[in-house]
């Protein structure tokens, strides 16, 4: 007997994109997941009601595709992002979502490598590494998260004291989207985002994947005009106030982050259900799995501190 093939809904809410656009369109299209039958595509772009060329550049890059019936294409009025994003999100069919807006796109493989882990393991919520492009579609930076903690998602540490959660790296079952309040999200203008995370933790704890699965387009004066206003919503939306031990957390986090980076020193860490929070490549197996410290790793590990302990504090 066959299983059922995953569906996945992608959402690319959408205003005036005609540069960017059909960038996003086709790193849709083109997963490989989609290309070798393991899952079903979904895609609904939400446009809101563009004066550009975006519709014709989507209708375009879609028409002469072999995935084209996947893809419903919405476009009107709307309330800004994140009511275009509830509206995509309420069309869907999948069995497992994420969004990407209309300016970034994925790695091609993202899809295949997120049901990889997702169809085998407990893992309602992923993300991978935070990467980031130029206007010019080059990547320019790419950090390794250390380890997301719920209270500290709550309190808005992300993307204050530490990293951001990065949304077009991250997601999710379509369970975790009981946990979102539609109406609250649709009237949100800069910190949908911060407001769904907030949602998920409180039910998931989120895993991370050590590869790259998408990024986020820096333009120029981009940032300085959003991140303020972005800010500001978020507080709004921040549970909690950030206690004593809270501060001394940050502190050693912002010490394991900066040494985590790209050189993956710390993803053995366990997260707060006791399971293992990051997913490594093991050549051997061949597949993503947990990583996991076995006693032959162990004893490397203690002969290296030991090694460590004599060279800086031996006679």
């Amino acid at each position: 007997m066959k299983s059922k093939k995953s569906v996945v809904s992608i959402v690319t809410p959408c205003y005036n994109s005609e540069k960017y656009i059909c960038m996003t369109v086709e790193s849709v299209l083109n997963q490989t997941a989609f290309k070798n039958g393991k899952a079903v595509l979904d895609y609904i772009i939400v446009d809101g009601g563009s004066t550009d060329k975006t519709l014709e550049i989507i209708k375009d890059t879609i028409n002469n595709h072999e995935f084209k019936n996947c893809v419903k294409i919405i476009s009107e009025p709307d309330n800004g992002m994140y009511d275009a994003l509830s509206k995509g999100m309420n069309y869907a069919q999948g069995d497992v979502f994420s969004y990407i807006n209309s300016d970034d796109y994925y790695s091609i493989t993202a899809i295949e490598v997120v049901l990889s882990i997702m169809e085998k393991y407990p893992v309602k919520w992923l993300t991978g590494w935070e990467l980031h492009y130029n206007k010019y579609g080059h990547i320019t930076s790419i950090i390794n998260p250390y380890f997301f903690r719920k209270d500290f998602i709550a309190k808005g540490v992300y993307g204050a004291e530490l990293p951001f959660i990065q949304q077009e790296s991250t997601f999710w079952r379509r369970e975790l989207n009981d946990s979102i309040n539609f109406d609250k999200l649709r009237n949100l203008k800069y910190a949908g985002d911060y407001y769904i995370w907030t949602e998920f933790s409180k039910r998931e704890p989120l895993y991370i994947v050590e590869t790259y699965l998408g990024g986020f387009r820096h333009r120029g004066g981009q940032l300085s005009k959003q991140m303020g206003k972005y800010n500001e919503e978020k507080q709004r939306l921040i549970q909690g106030k950030l206690n004593v031990l809270d501060k001394m957390l940050i502190k050693k986090d912002k010490i394991l982050w900066n040494k985590n980076k790209m050189h993956s020193a710390f993803y053995c860490v366990r997260n707060e259900s006791g399971e293992y929070a990051h997913f490594v490549y093991d050549g051997n197996n061949e597949e993503w799995m947990p990583f996991k410290i076995d006693f032959t790793q162990k004893n490397i590990i203690k002969k290296i501190l030991l090694f460590m302990w004599l060279k800086f504090f031996g006679n």
